[in-house]
């Protein structure tokens, strides 16, 4: 008898629990319909793509960046976040979170936070580009990186190694 109520309870346990990952997946769904992270996925995929599309040759077939933008697949990354989500807060911190969004004032923090992103990413795309820039001005006297700069840009003037200067 004591086994069948063991039994009992832990199947009940296991639905109780199906259904709390249930209900925190609807929450999470929305959640992230409302928080910014289904705009900010798509302004990633763009910033994405435009980044491609300034390293590769500038004849490509449009067909091949519609082809792209299905496979970057920002719904698999949405549902990868949901998932992460559920995973991470409870039931009580999600329902919080998607109150406070659906709200006036959460609504305005989502627009402005993505406005924030956007720039943050705009700003990191920007500074990894000049630190890239800075390293390889500072090795061109390597072949191979002197090899990649002139692929990279082709149509450049040379550049002249930087003079190196001995601290004493």
């Amino acid at each position: 008898m004591k086994k069948l109520l063991i039994f009992g309870a832990l199947l009940f346990s296991t639905y109780v629990f199906a259904d709390d990952v249930k209900q925190k997946e609807v929450i999470a769904q929305k959640l992230v319909s409302v928080d910014g992270t289904e705009q900010g996925l798509q302004n990633t995929d763009k910033m994405i793509l435009e980044q491609i599309r300034m390293r590769l040759p500038k004849d490509m077939p449009e067909n091949f960046y519609a082809d792209l933008t299905k496979n970057l697949n920002s719904e698999q990354r949405k549902q990868f976040i949901i998932q992460r989500y559920v995973e991470t807060f409870s039931q009580k911190e999600l329902q919080s979170a998607l109150t406070f969004y659906q709200s006036t004032e959460g609504q305005a923090w989502a627009k402005k936070a993505n406005d924030i992103g956007n720039e943050v990413a705009h700003f990191t795309t920007q500074n990894a580009r000049t630190a890239l820039n800075t390293t390889m001005q500072q090795h061109i006297d390597n072949p191979t990186v002197k090899q990649l700069m002139a692929r990279m840009n082709p149509t450049a003037v040379p550049v002249q190694p930087v003079e190196k200067t001995e601290q004493k």
